[in-house]
């Protein structure tokens, strides 16, 4: 039976891969929790990491380096930087990198074949090509195109962290992420309203932050329709896959 590790940063992201499992039993690994589950021919661990590469390092090193694995994936929500995506698409990694630079984490192409079939299969809209992961939002418009300008078609937050730890304990790797925004997509700054652990909205922090900028809340309501977007897409994209012999 193949052992499957699935890391995702908020539970919203989870929650698309633990609806198919089987028998799914919820714990804590730290202080970060763990669902263990069955699909078919697989027994699949869905880890949430929080945001950004040092909670997801942390949380990535303590289950890897505990358990033996077949396959680790990193999924969630990514920003596009490839004009071609938009919200609901999928996008799968054929490599991954800091945003600071340094040699890319290559992605296992027998793996990624695996999910683009799947993705297919699903009538869903993909395509393939090297992530970036930055420390931060990419908010601007700007800060997309420089972040594509080396080729990247998307950014997330938390994949260089997993895909170096599958690297460190010799584990193939694989990244699908389903686009939330636009390259075009000018995002508000939520970083101060949003929990980097849960994803959850601070209520108080996000009243204040309406109060400053009226004219936010069309932009808070086009990303909900766009998280919803994301959302959907993950949801038939494990149905496919995960339900699969």
């Amino acid at each position: 039976m193949e052992r499957i590790a699935i890391f995702a940063a908020l539970r919203w992201e989870c929650r698309p891969v633990v609806r198919r499992l089987r028998q799914a039993v919820r714990k804590n690994v730290g202080n970060r929790t763990v669902w263990v589950g069955a699909a078919p021919n697989r027994e699949v661990w869905v880890v949430k990491t929080g945001v950004g590469l040092e909670r997801a390092a942390l949380v990535a090193d303590a289950v890897v380096a505990g358990e033996h694995f077949d396959l680790v994936v990193s999924t969630g929500c990514a920003g596009a930087l490839a004009a071609r995506l938009e919200p609901g698409h999928l996008a799968f990694a054929t490599a991954v990198r800091h945003a600071g630079g340094g040699d890319p984490w290559p992605c296992d192409a027998a793996a990624r074949e695996g999910l683009v079939r799947a993705a297919e299969g699903a009538g869903l809209r993909s395509c393939a090509g090297p992530f970036v992961c930055s420390p931060t939002v990419l908010a601007s418009r700007a800060q997309k195109r420089a972040a594509a300008a080396d080729g990247a078609i998307a950014v997330d937050m938390e994949g260089a962290s997993i895909a170096a730890c599958a690297a460190a304990a010799g584990v193939p790797f694989a990244a699908v992420r389903a686009i939330l925004d636009t390259a075009d997509t000018e995002l508000a700054d939520d970083g101060a309203f949003l929990d980097p652990d849960t994803g959850a909205v601070k209520p108080l922090a996000l009243a204040g932050y309406v109060a400053r900028r009226p004219s936010a809340i069309a932009q808070l309501l086009a990303m909900q329709r766009m998280m919803s977007a994301a959302q959907r897409a993950l949801d038939t994209f494990f149905a496919a896959w995960l339900g699969r012999d």
